[in-house]
């Protein structure tokens, strides 16, 4: 456990200090919020408290999504091969590797709201549901991840495709509100996504139940089964075609 986390911390440290990534976090966040500020000036409705959650939602989750880029940046580097090539497991070895996106991502609630604080958006909402949502959808982005790195180790290409994955999830995830006649989308996406429940509590937690929980819990355990079989499957052919970095 210590190596991991020491491990964790030293892909951390680079995460954190390449400009890419801070972009992701600082950018999209604050971009966000002041999209929302200009939409909520325009019909007086600065005193919607999701506003600033919403941004931090989106942060964390641009975040996520950017494992994929950590993926081609090691690859890149030339140093992917090494990262999967030593003492501990591939899995193990890559959890170290894409876990500092989703830690980092955590910055985008600060960020919301010292944002929303400055344009005087309402922050107000902070309890301890709150924390416990951002905690869960912490975990959900971590669930993300794993995936997104079973399925783009096996391509130079991973970069490109980060965008791909996060509007839908978001708009599965029920984020935004979508028109009637489209909420059966998000109805069914919700079966699918661990993350419908931690967004769920963060912006509407008196519509959470039981039963949210419990089929988090569940869909959590099938990404987490996909995580796995995508891994083996990937370095497997990774032994074969022997293509880890860039040639």
């Amino acid at each position: 456990m210590t190596d991991f986390i020491t491990l964790s911390w030293f892909h951390l440290k680079i995460f954190a200090t390449n400009s890419y990534f801070r972009t992701i976090v600082f950018v999209t966040t604050i971009s966000y919020v002041l999209i929302q500020y200009v939409a909520a000036y325009s019909v007086n409705g600065l005193n919607d408290k999701n506003i600033w959650l919403r941004a931090g939602i989106i942060g964390i989750w641009s975040a996520g999504t950017s494992a994929a880029g950590v993926i081609s940046y090691q690859r890149f580097q030339g140093t992917l091969a090494y990262i999967l090539d030593s003492i501990k497991t591939e899995s193990v070895s890559l959890a170290t590797l894409i876990m500092p996106a989703a830690s980092f991502g955590l910055l985008a609630f600060p960020i919301a709201f010292i944002s929303s604080t400055i344009l005087g958006i309402n922050i107000s909402g902070i309890s301890w549901l709150l924390v416990l949502g951002v905690i869960l959808l912490w975990f959900s982005v971590i669930l993300l991840d794993f995936v997104v790195a079973g399925l783009f180790v096996l391509t130079p290409n991973a970069f490109l495709y980060e965008g791909l994955l996060l509007v839908p999830v978001l708009i599965g995830s029920g984020l935004y509100d979508l028109p009637n006649k489209y909420t059966y989308i998000v109805e069914i996406l919700s079966y699918f996504l661990p993350m419908n429940t931690p967004i769920k509590l963060i912006l509407h937690p008196e519509q959470v139940s039981i039963i949210n929980f419990i089929q988090m819990i569940f869909i959590a355990i099938v990404w987490l089964v996909l995580a796995r079989f995508l891994l083996k499957l990937s370095l497997k052919r990774l032994r074969v075609t022997g293509d880890m970095e860039v040639m």
